[in-house]
């Protein structure tokens, strides 16, 4: 293995807690597919099955996440190191749910699951590792789920918008119709209309036609 993948492998949170030992009985047991991506290039896609766990070690990704009736497209970028949706190498519903697309040049590290298994029941760190990553997400998901109802149509559209990014900060790009927002938001063309501009005034989002820019999402 490259001494430079191996140093950043080291910084993607499956692999801290390892003594330099074990990492290196690692190294010499799994087989790891190295992969790189140029821009643009999808590195994985809304809707395929996951038989591998997706580590992105270098570079910056587009997120893009298209609603099941394709009403709207949700993009957010994102740079490593990075765990592609370890939700989905396992369960009843292993399918990805958002795709993702090369910005610049991207490296990529694959383990199947067959690897994914055999780490799991053979070190204890990696199972500790994997089981906090898993149980993270779906507490920030459960979370999400049981915010307090939103009255204002600001307040709706802000829980919109985080409940479809991965990352809870940054930018976000948002692909709708008016009518199709305004039905998602539970209110009118005209009042979503109206909000949109009243952010944009305070330099919060910039938005045209079929298109809304949320600059900062944590300062929305």
């Amino acid at each position: 293995m490259d001494h430079a993948f191996s140093n950043r492998l080291l910084l993607i949170p499956l692999f801290q807690g390892f003594s330099r030992l074990d990492f290196l009985d690692i190294v010499e047991k799994t087989t790891f597919d190295f992969r790189s991506y140029k821009p643009s290039q999808t590195v994985v896609r809304q809707g395929e099955e996951s038989h591998s766990l997706c580590i992105i070690l270098k570079g910056e990704v587009e997120c893009i996440t298209d609603s099941p009736d394709h009403t709207y497209k949700f993009h957010e970028r994102i740079t490593a190191p990075c765990i592609v949706q370890p939700e989905c190498l396992f369960g009843l519903h292993n399918r990805y749910a958002h795709s993702f697309k090369a910005i610049g040049e991207v490296q990529v590290v694959m383990l199947n699951k067959q690897s994914v298994r055999h780490l799991l029941s053979q070190y204890p760190a990696f199972q500790i590792n994997f089981y906090n990553l898993i149980c993270t997400y779906a507490q920030h998901v459960s979370g999400l789920l049981c915010q307090m109802r939103r009255t204002t149509i600001e307040e709706r559209f802000r829980t919109f918008m985080q409940r479809r990014s991965l990352r809870p900060s940054g930018c976000k790009e948002l692909h709708i119709r008016m009518e199709d927002l305004a039905l998602e938001l539970g209110t009118t063309r005209l009042r979503v209309s109206q909000m949109l501009a009243d952010l944009s005034k305070r330099a919060l989002i910039s938005h045209s036609r079929g298109s809304i820019v949320v600059h900062a999402l944590e300062l929305l």
